[in-house]
């Protein structure tokens, strides 16, 4: 990923939301490290994984300033070789995806993204759903070392996507 064209200021929500595994804190709990808020307590110590992180509001100029993590209590990441988006959800807002313009980025994205055999999904910790453009699929439990797989069937008016968890 290239330089961040944007700054953080306040907002810490991947602090909560995201795994960080060189300081053993699972996903979905505030790290012991942060002032939420404010920034980082070890700045200068940081773990590698904490410095090259950069959600997509933070790097894409474009992506509008109403999804800052801070404001629409999603924390969006490209993952899989940037062939995935997921929305990371503050579980103190679990329903934060189904907000109204957030779940409408989301499913603009899903008809993008099936266009071009990306993925789409929401995390809620490692309960995962996957965003399609004509439905929303309930994944459940993603564990570390699973993947997503998406199977294109018919063509047309029946062509369907199935979602599956390996």
């Amino acid at each position: 990923m290239s330089e961040a064209s944007r700054d953080c200021g306040s907002c810490t929500l991947c602090c909560k939301v995201l795994e960080a595994t060189a300081l053993q804190k699972p996903a979905g709990i505030w790290c012991k490290h942060c002032l939420p808020g404010k920034g980082c307590g070890i700045y200068e110590t940081r773990p590698q994984e904490c410095r090259t992180f950069r959600c997509i509001w933070l790097v894409d100029p474009n992506f509008p300033e109403k999804f800052k993590p801070e404001r629409s209590k999603l924390v969006f990441v490209l993952e899989a070789d940037g062939n995935r988006v997921v929305a990371h959800c503050d579980p103190g807002r679990p329903l934060a995806w189904k907000d109204p313009e957030n779940y409408r980025l989301l499913k603009n994205m899903a008809v993008v993204s099936a266009q071009t055999k990306r993925q789409v999904l929401v995390a809620l910790g490692d309960h995962y759903t996957a965003i399609l453009p004509d439905r929303d699929v309930e994944l459940g439990r993603v564990k570390i070392g699973q993947r997503v797989i998406y199977r294109e069937s018919g063509a047309g008016s029946r062509h369907r996507i199935d979602v599956a968890v390996e």
